[in-house]
């Protein structure tokens, strides 16, 4: 820890655009009191949005997003974040406008009307908590306007040695100040169950402990939704910034904002990414350069700081180390792009899906759970209690051949090999286009 708290200090000793560091750590209470607010203006009209937090010393490790289809599958919501709820926050500008906030979940809230950050004016984020107290932002505005051009996928071997696909942008700078951009991305990618079938399993009337047997009722039906073609998606949790240091530079060349390795499953059939470029600050851009040497990977104002690094975001009483975050006003581009695995690998295999997928029989039905001097045996779960805990799915009737060490009268796989639900969404995006 003291290592740690070292190079911190010694980064902001050559960071002059950042505010003062306390570098004191305090008790369990007050690191449990500082408040974290993100909040991100935009010159897009629509209902802009705050997020604020407190503080935990509980560590918001990586939950392990490796899939075991041995368990069912379940919501089970693992966010550790302590949101801020009830919380009154607006923002103001220069020339007499002001904007409230509502909350809409927890810790996260929303402008009442859409509105559009506006070149040359300034704005201000203001908070009350429900313990009184008070933060606000630094005047910020608008400091410079850029375009993506081109938004383009090229397939390329990384520094690491790793072949995959590069994506990458380039940029027109339009008018202001536009040396420092930050990006995000949001993917979206098709999902194909491979053993899909248009029938499924229904159970109904089931008693695992009836005596003398179980009762059920099992049927195999049509299927009545799409589980076949699902789309997953995901959203860039690292920080990516640029600068463009070259007085006489009118933008960026061949940016890479994303690599993704050509085994990765988020590739196999037809993928798409839309990229934000945001022209941000000289402040700004020091700030989350700051942030990205503390971690890579996840929400980083989620983790506990062996400091105090304050942005542009301070109490109202003066207090030091009560506030964590910064309050950008930002122009935006955005670009979205299509590509398909094959587009770049022909005639080649495609990465390997999420978890094994394999054929599967076991008995139909069990002894009772509430029978006494009774073993389970060697086999499987039985076909009643997988469809019972939505493990299985049907894949076709265990005949010819039979599969399994305990055949029963059906073949199934785990659920997330037939049921693409189990990965993604069945509703088709309204951007999404096959062309």
């Amino acid at each position: 820890m003291k290592k740690i708290i070292l190079s911190i200090a010694l980064l902001f000793s050559v960071i002059s655009c950042i505010e003062e560091v306390d570098l004191a750590i305090g008790s369990i209470d007050t690191t449990r009191d500082i408040v974290i607010i993100e909040g991100t203006l935009t010159n897009e009209f629509k209902n802009q949005r705050i997020r604020i937090t407190r503080m935990d010393t509980i560590t918001d490790l990586e939950v392990d997003t490796l899939i075991n289809p041995f368990l069912p599958t379940f919501d089970i919501n693992r966010d550790l974040v302590r949101y801020e709820e009830n919380a009154t926050v607006l923002v103001t500008d220069d020339i007499g406008n002001r904007f409230d906030f509502e909350e809409t979940s927890p810790g996260n809230y929303r402008s009442e009307i859409p509105f559009s950050a506006e070149v040359g004016v300034l704005y201000q984020l203001n908070v009350m908590t429900t313990d009184n107290r008070s933060f606000s932002s630094v005047p910020t505005q608008i400091g410079g306007i850029s375009a993506i051009e081109e938004l383009y996928a090229e397939k390329i071997v990384n520094d690491n040695g790793e072949e995959g696909i590069g994506i990458f942008i380039d940029n027109t700078a339009q008018s202001g100040d536009v040396r420092n951009l930050r990006y995000t991305y949001d993917e979206t990618y098709k999902i194909i169950a491979p053993f899909w079938d248009e029938l499924a399993f229904k159970l109904s009337n089931y008693d695992p402990c009836a005596l003398p047997v179980v009762t059920y009722d099992l049927e195999i039906v049509p299927r009545e939704t799409e589980q076949r073609v699902c789309y997953g998606s995901k959203s860039s949790n690292t920080i990516i910034q640029a600068q463009q240091t070259n007085p006489e530079s009118t933008g960026l060349n061949r940016f890479m904002v994303r690599f993704i390795d050509r085994n990765d499953f988020i590739l196999s059939h037809r993928y798409s990414i839309e990229v934000t470029e945001m022209v941000t600050s000289q402040e700004s851009y020091g700030f989350y350069d700051l942030l990205n040497n503390f971690s890579q990977t996840g929400n980083i104002f989620t983790q506990i700081q062996p400091g105090f690094l304050e942005g542009n975001i301070v109490a109202d009483d003066g207090s030091q180390g009560t506030v964590l975050g910064f309050f950008d006003v930002v122009s935006v581009s955005k670009k979205r792009l299509f590509f398909n695995y094959t587009d770049f690998y022909p005639n080649e295999e495609l990465p390997d899906y999420p978890s094994p997928c394999f054929e599967q029989s076991s008995p139909e039905s069990h002894v009772s759970r509430c029978a006494t001097g009774l073993s389970g045996g060697g086999c499987p779960l039985s076909i009643i209690e997988g469809v019972n805990l939505d493990l299985y799915t049907y894949v076709r009737n265990n005949d010819g051949l039979a599969v399994g060490i305990c055949p029963g009268p059906y073949v199934y796989v785990f659920k997330l090999c037939g049921d693409c639900t189990a990965l993604g969404s069945n509703i088709v995006p309204e951007f999404w286009t096959e062309e």
